[in-house]
């Protein structure tokens, strides 16, 4: 089957932006483009919020943090108040409509929905849902209907005990009229068996066969590394331009640095690259830093030491930001001489370059390449992920990155043989200490490091899986009849 004449809708609360949803569908999009032959023109984007891009339509409705997102997830597994179970009815409705409108204007052959199995997509993946319904309840079979399963409500502990009139809608996250699935690890296979199971699919031991895949996070490398001078003893990195040679004294580390009378040529930085989510144990890279700082003053090198969020705030509706502000507060207390330093760069960052009106915008996806560029490294202590978006973006230039070993690490990553210095149950050791202090001070093996980072992440988790696993499972969909 030729699949370069379909008409691809593609769904989500955000598109474009810095989540790692955004990440993955932008990656699809140049697949499809430039591995499968599909026209950009063929591809129409529908979410709460799109950065500038053709065939772009918004409505508010997919906005996870809106009022009813927001009532959903703070009763999810509360007594529910009175009338949530007509509200969900009534919002998921017009959802619906806004989806169907969306499908017939640009007579859409494949939609992808991105996380609708996520609480916090409810009102897309139910509006999603009614709308399968009343096709299929008409005998209609278009659009085909794929869902990529990035996480899930039961994949979460905070959404174990949903009340009766969330549990009710539970069937549509993501629901059982869809077409196929793409899920980003392996164990969420098994995960999604039993969810399919358990509201009796139809066919399925087949549809698991044939309409489902695994599509693991891929990172390419946009820098021409493989000519560098590895083995000089100078500091490898990708090229940073003119434009973001500002970004340290925009975000305010310059201006710190000035008042301990230190210098750039001082700083000591570690890249927190996500957005600011309790599962992120940012806390970890802030106690490493205090760390890393008595590493320095042990070897008689006064350093400030940086620990810079790139990521946004807000999601999650947990006031995590407040929560660190805290905790540095505290460890600075208990460390009254310290030159250690948090900063949130998220008020000068988006998804793209911009200026807007006087103020300079930098874009997410080049921040790793710029702390590269000043020998820093990368801190991922998360103790869970669906996969690893952002941990990847970072190798992918060049930048070392000390991690917690979660669980989809430990299962689908670590074999792949990357170089990591690395812990379990977010507990700091001496090891990680020491490792992370050697990436810093000694270039030559954080040279060998990155290179070795670099080459694995080439050979085995560049963006040419995404089209491999991808244009098989569209094929299936539309060609092969369950039994």
């Amino acid at each position: 089957m030729n699949v370069n004449h379909l008409n691809i809708g593609i769904l989500h609360s955000l598109i474009g932006k810095n989540d790692g949803v955004s990440i993955v569908i932008d990656q699809t999009v140049n697949a499809m483009v430039s591995d499968m032959g599909i026209r950009l023109g063929n591809i129409y984007f529908l979410a709460a919020h799109i950065s500038p891009r053709f065939n772009a339509e918004t409505d508010d409705i997919f906005w996870h943090k809106n009022k009813i997102h927001r009532k959903i997830i703070k009763y999810f597994g509360a007594k529910p108040p009175k009338g949530l179970a007509e509200l969900i009815h009534s919002e998921a409705t017009y959802a619906k409509e806004v989806i169907k409108r969306f499908v017939e204007k640009h007579q859409i052959d494949l939609l992808i929905a991105h996380n609708t199995s996520h609480p916090y997509n409810f009102i897309t993946a139910v509006g999603l849902g009614y709308y399968l319904e009343e096709l299929r309840s008409k005998g209609i079979i278009w659009p085909n209907v794929m869902v990529w399963w990035h996480d899930s409500w039961f994949e979460r502990d905070i959404f174990s005990n949903p009340n009766p009139v969330i549990e009710k809608y539970l069937k549509y996250l993501p629901g059982t009229n869809i077409d196929g699935i793409a899920f980003i690890n392996k164990s969420q296979i098994e995960l999604g068996k039993r969810w399919f199971a358990t509201y009796n699919a139809p066919r399925l031991e087949s549809f698991f066969e044939q309409r489902a895949v695994v599509i693991p996070n891929t990172s390419d490398i946009t820098w021409e590394w493989k000519s560098k001078p590895w083995d000089s003893g100078q500091l490898i990195h990708p090229p940073v331009d003119n434009y973001n040679n500002s970004f340290f004294e925009d975000i305010g580390l310059k201006e710190e640095l000035a008042k301990r009378e230190m210098t750039l040529q001082d700083a000591v930085i570690l890249l927190q690259h996500t957005r600011v989510v309790p599962r992120k144990r940012i806390e970890t890279a802030i106690d490493l830093a205090f760390e890393l700082e008595k590493k320095y003053l042990n070897r008689g090198h006064k350093k400030c030491v940086i620990v810079l969020v790139s990521g946004h705030s807000g999601d999650e509706q947990f006031e995590y930001k407040k929560f660190l502000k805290m905790f540095f507060k505290e460890r600075l207390a208990n460390h009254p001489n310290s030159n250690v330093v948090l900063i949130f760069g998220e008020s000068h960052i988006l998804s793209h370059r911009d200026i807007i009106v006087d103020k300079k915008y930098y874009k997410f996806a080049e921040i790793p390449a710029i702390v590269a560029s000043v020998g820093g490294v990368g801190t991922f202590f998360s103790n869970v992920e669906g996969f690893g978006n952002n941990l990847l973006e970072m190798i992918s230039f060049g930048l070392p990155v000390a991690i917690n070993r979660y669980q989809v690490y430990k299962d689908e990553i670590e074999h792949l043989g990357f170089r990591l210095p690395s812990i379990d149950n977010d507990e700091l050791t001496d090891a990680v200490v020491e490792e992370t202090f050697r990436l810093l001070t000694d270039i030559s093996f954080r040279n060998q490091v990155v290179l070795h980072n670099l080459r694995v992440l080439n050979e085995k988790l560049d963006h040419s899986i995404i089209s491999e696993k991808l244009r098989p499972l569209i094929i299936n969909m539309f060609t092969r009849l369950l039994k």
